[in-house]
């Protein structure tokens, strides 16, 4: 049985994991397009702060000998571009034979359509972190972070520890609509606004960005030296596309993880099941066990129980449905 999983995040992981206790004799192989062994991914928000560095213990969720150990063949810088038939097809024109595929690729960070968006960083991958700590590094005073969500608030708390003075423009009126009520979405604002170099504006639209600041629409300017979008996450569906699975927002799989495509599999950010996507790191480590097990031949099934957004950062803690 070969057993090839596209994607080096957290559900690429524990799918080979949950593959190799089923079927001790697979051939398993990861191929990843980043040079890095598989991390956490929330904590790259948190490595922005003054004088955080990757410790390879905590950030890396496991060192290289365990995939020498588990028989994995973990191929990194390794970019997966189209399935032809029973074969994934790297960037370099290798073709990497399989009878079960696992798709674990993984979102892009959303880059809303803003004139001069080009000058604003994301925050998605090790790479990007990396880009944004040499920038913060050359010294910066002024910040903007483009959504509210738990991302921007993360990033807004290690930019504070710089000592950067630091907006966060969310479009909606108010922080995290449909999972605050009103009142508890206003007390929030209210304590982040109590933050010093801290400013929070909601209900705003950006007009532009430029290497100096930001335009909203109302006219308004605002000084920025860096800014950063944490305005969400889509699904990429790019290689998906190239072997016909059904695919809406993410590629829709069934209990089993498993796509329209008997042989196909889909995990993590890069699944949809019942209308849902797995975007927290908790449910993609799920839903890799679960896509492993079942391209290995074992039967396992996920029940919709999906993980709550957690905010601990800025001095909050917070649970939310």
């Amino acid at each position: 049985m070969k057993i090839v999983i596209a994607g080096g995040g957290p559900a690429a992981l524990e799918s080979a994991i949950a593959a190799r206790k089923c079927d001790a004799g697979a051939q398993i192989t990861i191929c990843s397009e980043e040079n890095y062994l598989p991390y956490r991914r929330p904590a790259l928000s948190g490595l922005l702060a003054a004088g955080k560095h990757p410790d390879e213990k905590s950030f890396y969720i496991k060192p290289a000998e365990f995939f020498t150990a588990n028989r994995i063949d973990f191929m990194p810088g390794c970019k997966a571009v189209a399935i032809e038939g029973k074969n994934l097809i790297l960037a370099d024109k290798r073709h990497i034979p399989f009878d079960r595929l696992i798709l674990a690729t993984g979102s892009q960070a959303v880059k809303p359509p803003v004139n001069g968006n080009e000058y604003a960083f994301t925050l998605r991958n090790q790479q990007d972190m990396l880009r944004l700590t040499g920038k913060l590094d050359k010294g910066i005073k002024n910040a903007v972070i483009i959504g509210g969500g738990v991302l921007g608030l993360e990033i807004a708390e290690s930019l504070l520890s710089r000592q950067i003075n630091t907006v966060i423009l969310e479009h909606s009126p108010r922080l995290f609509p449909g999972r605050l009520s009103d009142s508890d979405a206003d007390a929030l604002a209210a304590r982040l606004g109590s933050i010093p170099q801290l400013r929070l504006i909601c209900g705003c639209s950006v007009l532009q960005i430029t290497p100096q600041d930001v335009t909203l629409a109302d006219g308004r300017s605002i000084p920025a030296e860096l800014v950063i979008f944490a305005a969400g996450s889509r699904a990429d569906l790019s290689l998906a596309a190239t072997a016909a699975v059904d695919c809406g927002r993410g590629v829709k799989v069934n209990d089993a993880m498993q796509s329209s495509r008997e042989d196909i599999f889909a995990a993590g950010d890069t699944a949809e099941f019942d209308g849902r996507c797995f975007n927290l790191y908790m449910d993609a480590v799920t839903s890799g066990k679960i896509a492993g097990a079942n391209a290995a031949g074992c039967a396992e099934k996920f029940t919709a129980k999906f993980s709550p957004v957690r905010l601990f950062a800025l001095g909050e803690k917070l649970v939310m449905n």
